[in-house]
C-alpha cells in the first residue's frame, strides 16, 4: 500500500515523536513541533485516514494516536533514513574492541554490551556457526547382526550418532562399502540434496534407511544452527514504559529466557552484510508479538557467521538500532577475518 507524500510525512513524524515521548501524538502537537504549514483539522483528518489504512491506532483513553505494527513496517521499509554512526562513535566502539583481549568469547560479550548501552534495549550476540550444515563424512559400525552405529560428521566438525536397526543382516564389510559409496556421492551435500527415495535398494532397505537418517541428522543440525545468544541490557529494556505493568514485565522476562529466545531468533531472514527488522506480529507468537528484533549477520553466509542484534518494544528508535547493529556486525566480521583467517 502506497501513501501519499503528505500522509507518509505525517506518519514519519508520528513515529518519530512517539518513539521520543512514549505518549500518543495529537494533531496540534504535530503542527506546532514540525511547522507543517497545515491546520490542526487537516492533520487530524489525515491521521484519521492513516488509522483507517491501518498505519495508526489510538488508546481508548487518549485522543492522540500511536503507530501500529503495519505503520512501523511502512516507516522502516519506506520512510526511515538510516544515519551512519559519526566518526567519533565509530572510533569509540572500535577502540573498545582493540583494547579487549583477542579472543572470540570476549568480543561477543563486548559486542552485546556495546549495543545494549548504545540503544538502551537488550542486545544479543551468538557465536559464529555455519549457516548451511553439509555432510562431511558417514561412518557405519556394526553392533550386531541387524544393527549398526551411524556416525554423521558435518562440515562444522560436529559429530552426530544414531543406532540403526535393519530389516536384514548386514556385515561390517558391506556397511563399510556402503559408507564409502555414500561419502563419494553425497559428501558436501545439504539435507535437501539427498535422495528421498531409492529406485533399487540392493541392500534390502538398509541404504534407504541410512540415507533417510543422515538427512534427518543434517536437518536437526541445521535447526540448531543458532547458538544460545549472549545477552546484555535486560535492565535497560525493562526500564522502557511498555514494561511498567506486572504482566508486561513478566512477558518481557519470558521473552529473554534462553531457550525461548534462541528458537525465536529468525536467523534465516538475515543474510551476511544485511540488517533485518522483524516487527511485532511478524515474530513468533507469544511475548514477541509486542516486540521487535533488529538483527545483522557477521561473518558470512557460506563460512562461519553469527547473529548480532537488538530486542526491544516495537516503540524503538529503528534508525539508530539499525546503524549500531550494522557497524558492530562489520567490526565483528573484520575481527574474524583478521584473527581467524579470511571469512569466505
Amino acid at each position: 500500500m502506497a501513501l501519499s507524500d503528505r500522509r507518509a510525512r505525517i506518519l514519519a513524524f508520528v513515529v518519530d515523536d512517539y518513539v521520543d515521548s512514549a505518549t500518543p501524538v495529537g494533531s496540534a502537537s504535530l503542527v506546532q513541533r514540525h511547522g507543517l504549514g497545515l491546520s490542526s483539522a487537516t492533520v487530524r483528518n489525515e491521521m484519521a485516514a492513516l488509522e483507517g489504512q491501518g498505519m495508526l491506532t489510538h488508546p481508548h483513553t487518549s485522543a492522540g494516536r500511536i503507530p501500529s505494527n503495519p505503520g512501523y513496517r511502512y516507516y522502516v521499509s519506506s520512510l526511515m533514513e538510516e544515519q551512519a554512526l559519526t566518526r567519533d562513535e565509530q572510533m569509540t566502539i572500535l577502540h573498545q574492541f582493540r583494547q579487549s583481549a583477542r579472543d572470540l568469547e570476549n568480543w561477543i560479550g563486548l559486542a552485546a554490551s556495546v549495543l545494549a548501552n548504545a540503544v538502551g534495549n537488550m542486545a544479543l550476540v551468538t557465536e559464529p556457526r555455519l549457516k548451511q550444515v553439509r555432510l562431511k563424512q558417514v561412518q557405519l559400525v556394526e553392533l550386531a547382526e541387524t544393527s549398526a552405529l551411524l556416525v554423521v560428521v558435518t562440515n562444522d566438525a560436529a559429530v552426530h550418532q544414531r543406532t540403526l536397526e535393519f530389516p536384514v543382516a548386514v556385515t561390517q564389510e558391506r556397511l563399510s562399502r556402503l559408507a564409502n559409496r555414500l561419502n563419494e556421492q553425497f559428501g558436501g551435500k545439504l539435507a535437501s540434496e539427498l535422495p528421498s527415495e531409492l529406485a533399487d535398494d540392493a541392500l534390502g532397505g538398509v541404504e534407504g534407511l541410512v540415507i533417510a537418517t543422515v538427512a534427518d541428522e543434517l536437518l536437526k543440525a541445521q535447526r540448531a544452527a543458532v547458538e544460545t545468544p549472549v545477552t546484555e541490557g535486560v535492565r535497560q529494556m525493562l526500564r522502557q514504559p511498555e514494561f511498567e505493568g506486572a504482566d508486561s514485565m513478566l512477558d518481557a522476562l519470558e521473552a529473554v529466557e534462553e531457550r525461548k529466545l534462541r528458537s525465536a531468533i529468525p536467523a534465516d531472514d538475515v543474510a551476511a552484510g544485511s540488517v533485518a527488522v522483524v516487527i511485532g506480529d511478524e515474530n513468533k507468537e507469544g511475548p514477541y508479538t509486542n516486540m521487535s528484533f533488529v538483527l545483522g549477520r557477521y561473518g558470512s553466509d557460506v563460512g562461519a557467521g553469527g547473529i548480532v542484534g537488538v530486542l526491544g518494544p516495537t516503540r524503538m528508535g529503528y534508525s539508530d538500532a539499525v546503524s549500531h547493529v550494522r557497524y558492530v556486525s562489520d567490526v565483528l566480521t573484520e575481527l574474524l577475518r583478521e584473527f581467524y583467517g579470511e571469512v569466505e
